[in-house]
């Protein structure tokens, strides 16, 4: 059993898994953080099973947004939040992990590529640090990866299960945390580019947008019968952004290159291996992906934290270009190299301190 574990190709992803979490919790110490969102989950947990209510803010929408993150959060901790919190990001730290690899695997066929891209993902600061931190991020990050893998399924096998299990996932996704639902729109992307009629495009697109609304619509329509609230109240809300958030040219630079600092030089030279290795349907697939990967700019403010859905695809890129490298020594090089920086982009951050 042990030799069939350490053969198995998820093997070395999820011991570096193991190392990253353990740099998180013992050396970066992120994790321990107690953030100010972390006190408004708790709040709505408060409201909901009859104990004191501090605050009102934000109270309805952590309720109406991420449900399932707060049931499940508040059972794994047998009622203490911060704990069920650790057991659940913990929990969806490996998947997405684990989704990942077989998302990657199914677009380039590619174990090299597939590795690569992992640990990219994995060895990601923002990924490893904040993931595992009393935050409801790593669902809503499961649900999309999980809702991308599936419809790229659709695309490559045109097998319907994979469709209505892209549509369920990105359904489910809405429960946990809002971006669990992109891999919709990756689903939609991926029909467009499909050989299908027109007409059958969008009929399919719409089946999609039915099939997907149903879950969401029930909770949202009973929430609005209990609670007179609804999404347009939590959009309605003015959001006061600081100066350190609020979006601009030179933040979103500062933004985007902390976030994948030490990736950066790969994608440019994966940009020229996909470019070199030219495949029709492999830019089918990679396009379709990255309208879902952008979302972040709906927000009205930047962060790594919300940016960080565009890492996958750029991830998704690098090992691909990796994969082209012959020799495997490099190939661990700029691995380790990589993870290296990430385990002490803090560190660097404080060091460059760049003046926008």
């Amino acid at each position: 059993m042990i030799k069939s574990i350490i053969k198995s190709k998820y093997f070395p992803v999820m011991i570096l898994a193991v190392i990253n979490l353990t740099i998180a919790y013992f050396y970066i110490k992120i994790p321990f953080i107690c953030w100010s969102d972390f006190l408004t989950y708790q709040n709505a947990v408060n409201f909901i099973t009859g104990n004191e209510v501090i605050s009102f803010d934000r109270l309805f929408a952590r309720l109406l947004t991420m449900p399932l993150s707060l049931f499940i959060g508040f059972a794994l901790g047998f009622g203490n939040l911060a704990k069920g919190f650790v057991i659940m990001n913990i929990i969806f730290y490996f998947a997405v992990i684990w989704i990942f690899y077989k998302l990657v695997f199914e677009i380039w066929k590619d174990k090299i590529a597939a590795l690569a891209s992992t640990m990219l993902l994995q060895s990601n600061f923002w990924f490893f640090s904040y993931g595992a931190a009393y935050l409801a991020d790593l669902g809503g990050h499961f649900f999309f990866l999980s809702s991308s893998f599936f419809a790229v399924k659709y695309f490559l096998n045109n097998e319907k299960k994979y469709f209505y299990y892209a549509v369920f996932s990105a359904s489910i996704g809405m429960f946990f945390k809002e971006f669990g639902a992109l891999g919709m729109l990756t689903l939609g992307m991926l029909i467009l580019f499909s050989d299908i009629a027109w007409k059958k495009k969008f009929i399919e697109i719409l089946r999609a947008a039915a099939w997907f609304l149903i879950l969401p619509g029930i909770y949202h329509l009973w929430f609005y019968l209990k609670f007179d609230y609804t999404y347009v109240d939590w959009f309605m809300v003015p959001v006061e952004i600081d100066s350190e958030t609020k979006s601009s040219f030179g933040l979103m630079v500062k933004v985007l290159g902390w976030l994948f600092f030490a990736g950066w030089p790969i994608f440019l030279f994966a940009l020229w291996q996909i470019k070199k290795y030219f495949k029709k349907q492999d830019y089918k697939i990679v396009l379709a992906m990255l309208p879902a990967s952008l979302a972040f700019f709906a927000w009205p403010f930047f962060m790594q934290r919300t940016a960080f859905v565009l890492v996958p695809w750029l991830a998704t890129c690098c090992g691909f270009g990796l994969s082209k490298i012959k020799s495997r020594h490099i190939i661990a090089i700029i691995l380790i190299l990589y993870i290296i920086i990430n385990y002490n982009i803090e560190k660097l951050i404080k060091i460059i301190n760049l003046p926008f």
